[in-house]
């Protein structure tokens, strides 16, 4: 394939220069890991599809404002995406709903046990939607720092030197920010795995409840 291998910085300004075919090059190269994120954030495919392509969309539009702070473009994509996929949270805020049953608790302890290396992957994260939405409410609570470091190197699959020049840090700082944000992310997650617990605890205590007063009727009635 054309420009295949060539650098992120050389299709950009072939495209610049009128080559607009070197941007399909630049699709193929991340197309993937823009559908992931998307899927990761909406949990939903159609939603991810549009979002993936609605972002490949503004960074052609948008490529002539477009500045190299690394050799990869995927930071730039990576924002527009995040960026489209809270927009569109924002559009269905209304009607999202958390389910706190057993299953969402089975879910949150193999994701906290995957916490233990503090290597969760973006699979790992989307094994049911319920879960999903308790790690992003999670990681929403961190500290700013934290909370970006974390959604790029899990959900965005950033190396820690493209987190590093995004966040204009060094890596040594990245690596901090990630442990000590994966401390904190797993507390907050521990936190409202003890508040599922306690409200299934009483749905249960409620049904016993519920079956004891109707045991009883029967017995006066007999």
């Amino acid at each position: 394939m054309p420009y295949e291998g060539e650098s992120d910085r050389e299709l950009v300004a072939r495209v610049r220069s009128g080559e607009t075919s070197a941007f399909n090059t630049l699709h193929r190269r991340y197309y993937a890991r823009v559908y992931r994120l998307a899927y990761s954030q909406t949990n939903n495919r159609d939603d991810a599809e549009d979002i993936a392509a609605e972002t490949f969309c503004r960074a052609f539009q948008r490529l002539g404002e477009f500045g190299f702070r690394c050799e990869s473009m995927w930071p730039w994509l990576h924002r527009i995406a995040m960026n489209l996929s809270v927009d569109l949270a924002r559009e269905h805020a209304a009607h999202s709903t958390i389910s706190l049953d057993q299953p969402l608790i089975e879910g949150m302890r193999s994701f906290l046990e995957s916490l233990e290396s503090f290597q969760p992957t973006p699979d790992e994260l989307l094994q049911r939607a319920e879960v999903q939405e308790m790690v992003r409410a999670s990681i929403a609570s961190l500290a700013e720092d934290q909370r970006d470091a974390i959604v790029f190197r899990f959900l965005g699959d950033m190396s820690l030197l493209e987190i590093a020049d995004e966040m204009q840090r060094t890596e040594g700082a990245v690596k901090s920010l990630l442990h000590r944000g994966l401390i904190a992310l797993r507390k907050e997650i521990d936190g409202r795995l003890a508040q599922a617990e306690r409200i299934d605890g009483l749905r249960t205590e409620g049904t016993k409840d519920v079956r004891g007063d109707s045991i009883g009727i029967h017995r006066r009635i007999e």
